[in-house]
């Protein structure tokens, strides 16, 4: 078991010192030690001293005991296995060779291991021996010898860390990953699902009887009744059947196998596979599992036979990192040359490369990475290069998402490579199945794989599109698998089983094949068969239960299909009926599952009430019934029932399980002496804890040391933790038993479940008293491991018939050593199960209000509150309905119980509860209940004025009150373009935009230029792409500036042209598509720190002539004018802005003229009282951030720090006062534009990795992740940016400001808070509405939008109703405005041949009076845009590079469209 590594103690310094002693000699450290050793060693040999693995040196440095594996030189020669054709046959030379090759190797060895008396285990798959506790003297004695290759440390394998997914729409009923590889087309076209091949999981174990696993399991009799031999390997020791703790491998042999109705989520449904639970308790549990796959046996562990090995092993686990561990190398070297395919994870460490998780990094072993339903690779899936240098993952299935079966028999969905791996072991399968010649083939079905995989280019860690080191050689593609595959001449056989009498089609007939090849088939639900076969005679056998079976022939031709069809007679049938009951002491009625054993697939669950079941079977057979109580804590039994011609009644009775008693409702421990579980966390009633050396350091029964019960025992247990007491602590203590009367038991025993972890002088004795404690006698002494789990037994027949008996555990000579755990404690001579007075009360609960069933509800006995019970759905018993609860009651005869749910009003009941019988009490539960009418409103209005009211109304239907909440949440948006084409949010932002630029020019965090011309030449103007479009062009050139929207329109705040701040301000208005002038600010000033605050803009801090100032205005709109308001104490430039609460924030920034050093600092504007207050420090010292308030959340991104640009993010929550971290950016980012809408913080441009961008991506708080928006037209910084989503001015590089403007339509939500819509009002916010009360709600909607188009929204209502309340969907069509026209046209070159084409890109200059825009026509050389008659008359110039430019006079009319074609010439010919 994993230790963790021991804190180091004094009293055993001594010990250290003298093996790091002997490790000098022995050559291990450094220094003369090492040179003399290789002085006396061989040339060409390697010395004892390197055997010894540096991580084992390591490990028993300062040690006195530790786990090491002894790997032998000697390998078994198997390379002409692969010649043998016979599977049985190669299988067992495998498995002979390996052994006898290890045989001969580890004699020496064993012999030395058997006289020392140490513990170990021998290993023939690979020729190893992995010792338990040996000490350095040993590894070292053993690294002398010649046979031995190395002597290494134990590895640590694991489970991977899965992540829960979330259900993927299926395909037509199957899961998304079988639909992504084809598989469901190899089923149709091939008709192959795995049949005839074996398909095995070394995992965490399997559920075998799961719904969707139980019918391919190779240990299903077909009766009912299972066999385990040669199908399960319990290498974990933890269940001798098919069991799964964890649910990892139940999840990953539903996706090789799974199939169960509606839930086809196995790849191969109709393979058989066997498990084995070696992952991962330890490496020795792994590779005793791959050394049981070469050769299973039985569930003893004995009789190996090679022909029940599988023809295909998954492998979902591994180690973190690469590893060269060769134990797992030599065993799955070996299944390949038994003809085993082994399939790997490729581990879940990425996304950095050189992550590849051993044994998948071997370069010997098909290792799996994983992508998602998109054909993403997922962030996860670990990369190569794997072990030297071989691409790693060697292919990529879907791994995202994975939905499978769970123990329990449910189902979910997982994410990881472990999830990918089946998809791959699952399609060898159908390989295989198909083409039988290509069984035990390995290089060749490799190739195939290889070959025929998906290429999907990815040279992050190196290779190329076909082959790389993220997919591998692609993505999995199994139905070109098979077409490349060598199948041969093959044919069809397909027909329908029907009722002969009735002419109706029979479903789940069973129709076995035999012949050149063997299939065994289940009809649909049609009675249809199908499958795809090899031409030749075959035998048809049909059964069907129920049903006399038929045997026909069928001959399979060449590309044809031969159709069979079979009519079956039915026999004769009578009734089995019966009741249930409990048969250990109260015989109430028993709600149980009662299952006839066989492919009948008949069943039947018990009336709960009464106990009672019935069923049709036909008539002259002898059928076993199963019977499993659905209340826990009672055995499964089985009861054989012979049937003749007439009914038959079966009663069955059900004992409770005798080692789960205080699970069975009714019932607690019991024996003939005492039985004590330690269940609770004080000292049990009658026992006592005894502390001899009166140090405090005694028995426990809380798990202060966190080890978990090792006893085998389940709960709380007794513990005396030396360990835990530490170094320097003593322990002497015993846990005493209570008297105990054995007067009546002949042969008491003294029984327990212990693990004592002995490591020093410590000693566990067990001692007996039969003069209550006078005097004590040792029965058992331990002075070496005992692990557990264990059950230790002493008979005690000197304490038969007495009466003054008592024992105790006394754990002594104990100072720093491990610990002595004890659970379950007979002292007697059985444990028996006790009822207990009380009886069963069953039922369902209702809705009062529509008859319905209420699941979730709890029913509780007021006289006794712990004794309640909650309803659930049946979905498997379709006779009882949901809404269905039971309970133990303790008290009899009347008493009150009580029904409640959520947001229902509980009801009361006086029950009569019935002793030893089931008391049925229904109940109704009242609850408001709201319909809304009408479910949606809509309107249609103009820009920008357009406003309408609509109404809908709210009733309560139901009987209870109901408190009602309404609430604005934004929807999407449609917007209508100029040309009649619509533009939806998702195109919006799933667009790529503009081509991304990336400028390599200086950059400055300083205030200005030193010496620079304000007149530097701008960039040439850059590509133009939608969805940004560009605006009128800012009225000046401009950096540094802050940009706002307030009431729709946007105001740009301050700035430069890059020498020289500004006092000028200017306002952009949508509708009139152009800038106007406000009032100045009294100073000059840029890199302000600016909000919207209460109607009004507040302008604070930004540079001065001296530097950074803390001067602070307020600018009212509607007398636009400024005012001075309170000084800002932190005076910074450049700071990160946001509005929260209606407070400005200011973010760090620049503290001088140079901008460094930058600040920390964080201080808040409060305008109510007009004042400041400093706030908790940012993480980080940096100016040029990016921030923005969202649902009362400062959330800040990027930034620079003096030294480095920043990606890292950060949250400041108010109510905290404190940040705290968010996931990075995509990018480090610094003077970037920025701001807040739609709910989300959005950041374009500015220096991202070293170089000025057009590149923007968007924080989403809701997800809490970043995504990418679309590449703006100009790749600027220190640039301002407002909701709307405007971007105004900033440099192309130093300071070289620009005028350049533009939008990305939609974002124009704008409110703090992410539920708000800005284009509509609601009049209520809250409403309580008594049973038949109503209330109306107005919805206001008001056209202040920037482009036409359709707007949805919705009213959420919120409610304390148990049922759901859609939304009130509310959607608003806007026209354009008045005065909007569409300008359009088409450009087109003619050339020098005088062929006309169009021309896309070309350029589009449109000059009003007063203003300019710059856009560029389409793919089809087509523009189209809305411009304002106010602009008239409007200049155009076209012009595109090696075409003459063409210019012209135009005017918008609001009532037609204003087309303007330009046709250009060749500069030259």
């Amino acid at each position: 078991m994993f230790r963790r590594p021991h804190r180091r103690r004094t009293a055993r310094s001594l010990v250290s010192a003298a093996a790091a002693m002997v490790l000098v000699a022995a050559g291990l450290a450094t220094g003369t030690g090492a040179q003399a050793a290789q002085a006396g060693t061989a040339a060409g040999a390697t010395s004892p001293s390197d055997k010894i693995r540096p991580d084992l040196a390591k490990q028993l440095e300062g040690k006195t005991e530790g786990d090491f594996w002894i790997r032998f030189k000697d390998r078994a020669d198997l390379s002409r296995a692969r010649d043998i054709k016979d599977w049985t046959e190669r299988g067992t030379a495998v498995a002979e060779a390996l052994k006898k090759t290890a045989a001969e190797s580890q004699a020496k060895i064993r012999t030395e291991l058997d006289t020392a008396g140490a513990k170990y285990q021998t290993f023939w798959a690979t020729n190893a021996i992995r010792v338990s506790g040996g000490s350095l003297t040993m590894a070292q004695n053993f690294a002398a010898h010649d046979e031995v290759e190395g002597l290494y440390a134990p590895v640590a394998y694991e489970v991977p860390e899965t992540t829960k997914g979330t259900d993927e729409k299926t395909v037509n009923a199957l899961e998304w990953g079988i639909a992504n590889i084809n598989a469901d087309d190899v089923w149709s076209q091939y008709g192959v699902k795995g049949e005839g091949i074996t398909i095995a999981n070394i995992d965490t174990g399997v559920q075998f009887d799961h719904p969707a696993l139980v019918n391919s399991y190779r240990g299903n009799n077909g009766d009912g009744t299972f066999d385990h031999n040669y199908n399960w390997f319990n290498a974990a020791g933890t269940c001798a059947t098919p069991c799964d703790g964890d649910g990892h491998g139940t999840h990953t042999m539903g996706t090789m196998v799974g199939s169960d109705g509606a839930n086809q989520i196995g790849v191969a449904p109709e393979v058989r596979w066997i498990a084995a639970n070696g992952c991962c308790p330890s490496d020795a549990a792994l590779v005793t599992s791959g050394q049981w796959m070469l050769e299973p046996t039985d569930v003893n562990g004995q009789n190996p036979d090679a022909s029940k090995r599988p023809n295909i092993i998954n492998n979902s686990w591994g180690t973190r990192l690469p590893s060269n561990d060769p134990f797992m190398e030599d065993v799955t070297l070996a299944w390949k040359e038994s003809g085993i395919f082994g399939v790997f994870s490729n581990g879940n460490s990425g996304p950095g490369c050189q992550t590849s998780g051993s044994p998948g990094s071997l370069v010997s072993n098909y290792s799996s990475g994983a992508y998602d339903v998109n054909n993403n690779i997922a962030s996860f899936s670990a990369r190569g290069a794997g072990q030297n240098g071989e691409t790693k993952p060697n292919i990529s299935a879907p791994g995202v998402n994975v939905r499978s079966s769970l123990p329990g028999n449910g189902y979910g969905a997982i994410s990881g490579t472990s999830m990918a791996a089946p998809h791959l072991a699952g399609t060898v399968a159908l390989l295989w199945s198909a083409a039988p010649a290509l069984v035990g083939e390995v290089d060749a079905t490799r190739a195939l794989l290889d070959n025929t995989a998906i290429d999907s280019a990815d040279a992050q860690c190196g290779g190329t599109t076909d082959d790389n080191n993220v997919f591998g050689e692609g993505r999995l593609d199994a139905l070109a698998l098979l077409n490349a595959a060598p199948i041969g001449d093959t044919g069809t056989l397909a027909g329908t089983v029907t009722d002969a009498a009735t002419g109706a089609p029979i479903a789940d007939a069973t129709v076995t094949v035999t012949g050149p090849a063997e299939r065994q088939l289940t009809t649909g639900a049609d009675g249809k068969y199908s499958s795809l076969l090899p031409v030749g005679d075959y035998q048809v056998v049909v059964a069907a239960f129920g049903y006399q079976s038929q045997t026909v022939p069928a001959t399979v031709t060449q590309n044809a299909t031969t159709t069979v069809n079979v009519a079956l007679s039915a026999v004769p049938s009578v009734t089995v009926s019966g009741s249930v009951t409990d048969g250990s002491g109260h015989g109430w009625p028993l709600y149980a599952k009662v299952t006839v054993q066989g492919p009948s697939g008949v069943s039947d669950y018990t009336t709960p009430g009464n106990g009672r079941y019935s069923f049709t079977l036909p008539a002259g057979a002898t059928y076993t019934l199963k019977v499993e109580s659905q209340y826990p804590g009672y055995q499964t039994v089985t009861k054989e029932v012979v049937v003749g011609t007439g009914n038959v009644t079966a009663n069955i009775a059900v004992p409770v399980q005798t080692n789960a008693c205080t699970t069975a409702p009714g019932y607690t421990f019991g024996s003939d002496g005492v039985y004590e579980t330690f269940d609770g966390t004080a000292v049990p009633a009658g026992w006592s804890v005894v502390d001899h050396a009166g140090t405090g350091q005694v028995w426990k029964f809380t798990d202060d040391g966190n080890r978990g019960n090792l006893t085998g025992g389940t709960g709380n247990f007794a513990i005396i933790d030396s360990d835990e007491y530490g170094s320097g602590g003593r322990q002497d203590s015993s846990l005493v038993s209570p008297v105990v009367d054995l007067t009546d038991v002949a042969a008491p025993v003294i029984r327990f479940n212990q693990d004592f972890n002995h490591l020093g002088p410590d000693r566990a004795d067990v001692d007996l008293s039969v003069d209550g404690g006078a005097t004590w006698t040792n029965v058992l002494r331990q002075a070496a491991d005992v692990r557990g789990p264990r059950v230790t037994e002493v008979p005690i027949p000197q304490a038969a018939g007495q009466a003054q008996v008592q024992v105790r555990f006394h754990y002594y000579d104990a100072s720093f050593e491990w610990w002595w755990e004890v659970d379950n404690v007979l002292i007697g001579s059985e444990v028996v199960c006790r009822p207990t007075n009380g009886g069963l009360v069953l039922g369902h609960v209702r809705d009062a209000n529509d008859n319905g069933y209420v699941n979730g509800a709890t029913v509780t006995s007021n006289d006794r509150p712990a004794e309640k019970a909650t309803t659930v759905a049946t979905p498997d018993d379709t006779e009882l309905a949901d809404g269905f609860y039971w309970l133990f009651s303790s008290l009899t005869g009347t008493h009150k119980f009580t029904a409640a749910a959520g947001n229902y009003v509980s009801q009361s009941k006086n029950v009569d509860v019935q002793a030893d019988w089931a008391t049925a009490t229904n109940f109704r539960l009242a609850a408001g209940r709201l319909s809304v009418k009408p479910a949606q409103v809509s309107a249609t209005l103009q820009m920008p004025t357009g406003k309408v009211n609509k109404a809908f109304t709210v009733t309560n239907t139901g009987g209870a009150p109901v408190e009602v909440e309404f609430s604005e949440r934004e929807g999407a948006f449609e917007l209508l373009r100029a040309d009649g084409s619509r533009l939806t949010e998702q195109q919006v932002i799933g667009s790529n935009g503009a081509p991304e630029q990336r400028l390599n020019v200086p950059t400055s965090f300083a205030a200005r230029a030193s010496g620079m011309s304000s007149n530097a030449t701008s960039p040439a103007l850059g590509p133009q792409a939608e969805p940004w479009t560009d605006i009128a062009d800012y009225p000046a050139n401009v950096m540094d500036n802050r940009v706002v929207n307030l009431d729709g329109k946007v105001y740009s705040i301050a700035g430069g042209n890059g020498s020289a701040s500004t006092t000028k301000n200017f306002v952009y208005d949508p509708i009139a598509q152009s800038w106007a002038p406000i009032a100045d600010l009294p100073e000059a000033r840029n890199a302000m720190t600016v909000g919207v605050v209460g109607g009004k803009i507040i302008a604070t801090g930004g540079w001065a002539a001296a530097g950074p100032s803390g001067t602070t205005w307020s600018y009212d709109p509607g007398a636009n004018t400024w005012t001075k308001v309170a000084d800002n104490p932190a005076a910074r430039s450049a700071a990160g802005q946001a509005v929260v609460d209606g407070k400005l924030y200011a973010i760090g920034g620049c503290t001088t003229s140079a901008c460094t050093p930058m600040s920390n600092s964080v201080v808040r504007y409060d305008p109510a009282g007009d004042s400041w207050e400093t706030l908790p420090n940012y993480p980080k010292s940096v100016a040029f951030a990016s921030c923005g308030g969202i649902d009362g959340v400062v959330y800040c991104t990027g930034g620079n720090d003096g030294s480095a640009s920043q990606k890292a993010s950060y949250a400041f929550d108010p109510g905290a006062n404190a940040w705290t971290a968010i996931p990075d950016a995509p990018a480090d980012n610094w003077a970037s534009s920025f701001a807040v809408a739609n709910g989300k913080l959005l950041v374009v441009g500015g220096s991202q990795g070293g170089a000025i961008t057009n590149a923007g991506f968007a924080y989403d708080p809701a997800t809490n992740a970043w995504s990418n928006l679309p590449n703006a037209n100009t790749a600027r910084y220190r640039g301002g940016a407002a909701c709307g989503f405007y971007k105004i001015g900033g440099s192309s590089g130093s300071f070289t400001a620009t005028p350049d403007s533009e939008v990305l339509p939609g974002f124009e939500e704008c409110a703090e808070a992410a539920a708000d819509v800005s284009w509509m009002t609601i009049n209520k916010t809250s409403a309580t509405l008594a049973p038949g009360e109503q209330v109306t709600v107005t919805v206001g909607m008001t056209a202040n939008v920037d482009q036409p188009g359709t707007y949805t929204a919705s009213v959420a209502i919120k409610e304390n109703t148990p049922y759901t309340v859609s939304p009130v969907a509310v959607t608003m069509n806007v026209n354009p405005p008045k005065t909007w026209g569409k300008l359009m046209g088409t450009v087109t070159g003619t050339s020098c041949q005088g062929v006309s084409s169009p021309l896309p890109g070309a350029v589009v200059q449109i000059d009003s009076w007063a203003m300019s825009w710059t856009f560029a026509t389409d793919a089809e050389g087509k523009y189209a845009y809305w411009m304002d008659r106010r602009n008239n008359p409007m200049t155009m110039i076209v012009a595109k590079d090696n075409w003459k430019p063409q210019t012209r006079q135009t005017r918008i009319n609001t009532s037609t469209p204003t087309v303007e074609d330009f046709a250009l010439s060749p500069i030259r010919c």
